[in-house]
């Protein structure tokens, strides 16, 4: 089903942009630099695990002007509980890989391996932070709920996160962004920024109920644009559903970076995805690829294998 609605996106957003007045492509990096000095929010909805996006990203935090506007980068692939850890790791402080990557392994959100890029993402921002002025360095906030995973022992005590994680989010932004007056860029998956019909999603609401107007970016393939461009919705009839659209390469093109089979199998890190897929699940899915398989997949396969449905949570007692 998922495959089958990027198809018809990308249909619209083709005729969208053949449709707009002057779609105008803009270089992606220095136009959302240049957003911060008229927006304090600007929220991009990424392609989980997608290569050539955290490549942009990457080149986007490390582009002149970035953190001389931007204080703060709010990310979906943070468990909360680990901020002070990575606030040290961030700054450039003597703190081992093995200590802080439970930031992004320990998240309610993600039920199987998380990607690599994540964790490149994390570094990235620590190598830029130590060519800033203090005053000028990056920070990174945690937006996914603060579960421990050690203490997770039934499906109810995943209950008490799962269903509350946009509201976890928005309440990080309120707290930790707009409350101290900074700017920051909004990173978690499309399905949380895209609006419906005009109408924004949760999390933009709670920005404007505080009267801060968000500006949105949907990232997307599209074959008829030279990448990686970024171009404003206005005008077009993708107006309803962000402020602007990324074009990161052609559909076929894209990738997204996976673990391989020996970084999983019978590891510690493998035997404790194990554990919490048993306790979410009737029937624990196998989420080791296959031996053949390498890091690098295409994002959007031919006959993609789907999901596992998501577990039941148990209903409120009366």
């Amino acid at each position: 089903m998922a495959g089958h609605m990027r198809c018809g996106v990308c249909l619209i957003l083709t005729c969208a942009i053949g449709c707009a007045q002057n779609p105008a492509p803009q270089d992606p990096v220095q136009a959302i630099v240049r957003l911060f000095d008229t927006y304090r929010i600007v929220m991009f909805g990424e392609i989980h695990e997608c290569r050539q996006e955290y490549d942009l990203l990457g080149k986007l935090i490390r582009a002149p002007g970035f953190a001389q506007r931007v204080n703060d980068i709010v990310v979906e692939f943070g468990n909360a509980r680990y901020q002070p850890l990575v606030d040290r790791y961030i700054a450039g402080e003597d703190v081992s890989i093995e200590q802080v990557e439970g930031a992004w392994r320990d998240t309610v959100g993600a039920l199987g391996p998380v990607s690599p890029v994540y964790g490149e993402f994390y570094g990235a921002v620590r190598a830029v932070n130590r060519t800033l002025p203090p005053n000028e360095r990056l920070r990174v906030l945690l937006g996914d709920p603060p579960i421990d995973w050690s203490r997770v022992r039934t499906r109810e005590d995943v209950g008490l996160f799962l269903p509350f994680r946009d509201e976890f989010y928005a309440s990080v932004v309120r707290y930790e962004v707009l409350a101290k007056g900074h700017r920051a860029l909004l990173i978690m998956g499309g399905g949380h920024f895209e609006r419906s019909a005009g109408r924004p999603r949760d999390i933009e609401n709670e920005l404007l109920m505080a009267f801060v107007k968000p500006y949105v970016i949907m990232a997307e393939s599209n074959d008829s644009v030279a990448t990686p461009s970024l171009i404003e919705t206005k005008g077009t009839t993708l107006e309803q559903t962000a402020d602007a659209y990324l074009y990161l390469g052609p559909r076929d093109r894209l990738t997204v970076v996976r673990n391989l089979r020996s970084t999983l199998e019978g590891t510690a890190y493998g035997k404790e995805l194990q554990r919490r897929l048993t306790i979410l699940f009737d029937k624990a899915p196998d989420f080791l690829p296959s031996p053949d398989a390498g890091a690098e997949q295409p994002a959007f396969p031919r006959n993609p294998t789907p999901p596992p449905p998501l577990p039941v949570l148990p209903k409120p007692r009366p």
